[in-house]
């Protein structure tokens, strides 16, 4: 049986990013009809009942939300809104979804171009960084603070921390070190410790050091933090080689 769920409040931009990110998965794929996007998967097609469906989308948008927002900015949280089952004569009987939480999957490295013209680079399929989130506690969080919560000074500032801790240290150096250039580190610390800097949103409600002479932007401090992750998911993903 061959199952439609719609994604609610998805742009075309979003439907762009999410079809690189899928592209190479054996297993799920994309639909677009009248302006509207629907995922499907050959995972469902055992499944007999809408709630089951439910379930198994709910999960699989989690993972997909989360690590779309790494890679993407400003990419929705994704849910299930209609789920449609389609019969053997080709005929779509849609229902409400119901209320309930998720998590998801698709391969390692790939090559494409991201929003915005940027240049190639290597991006990680979804079925390595899924894995990762199942098997790693650590992971899991990340995506989980990536999903759920703004991408402000704290958060971001949160998702430094467990990663850094995570990657740990080569002959006392910061392995992270190796993936982001160390002054930009410092900007991005400094900054979102510096109440005189960017007032409220600090992570201190007064400075216990200098503040820095340029303050980092939250919109590089959001980049730098996505690309410090990619980073630490590529080496872990390397680990397991």
């Amino acid at each position: 049986m061959k199952w439609l769920v719609l994604l609610e409040d998805v742009k075309k931009s979003d439907f762009d990013n999410l079809s690189n990110l899928l592209r190479s998965s054996d297993e799920f794929s994309l639909i677009t009809e009248n302006s509207k996007y629907y995922l499907t998967s050959s995972r469902w097609e055992s499944l007999t009942n809408t709630s089951d469906v439910h379930g198994e989308a709910t999960k699989l948008l989690e993972y997909i939300s989360a690590i779309a927002m790494i890679h993407f900015t400003d990419f929705p949280l994704l849910k299930p809104n209609m789920i449609y089952e389609v019969d053997e004569e080709g005929k779509r009987h849609g229902r409400r979804a119901l209320s309930a939480t998720i998590n998801v999957g698709s391969s390692c490295s790939v090559s494409i171009q991201l929003e915005g013209g940027q240049d190639i680079i290597p991006i990680f399929e979804f079925d390595s960084w899924r894995k990762l989130a199942e098997e790693d506690e650590i992971v899991k969080d990340v995506f989980r603070q990536f999903r759920e919560f703004d991408h402000n000074w704290i958060n971001l500032y949160k998702v430094y921390e467990i990663v850094d801790k995570d990657a740990g240290k080569i002959k006392k150096i910061h392995r992270i070190e190796q993936w982001i250039n160390k002054d930009k580190i410092r900007d991005f610390k400094q900054t979102a410790n510096s109440q005189s800097a960017i007032g409220d949103d600090a992570r201190h409600g007064v400075d216990r050091n200098d503040p820095p002479k340029e303050p980092m932007s939250l919109s590089e401090a959001q980049a730098l933090i996505r690309n410090l992750v990619k980073q630490w998911l590529q080496w872990k993903c390397e680990q397991q080689k």
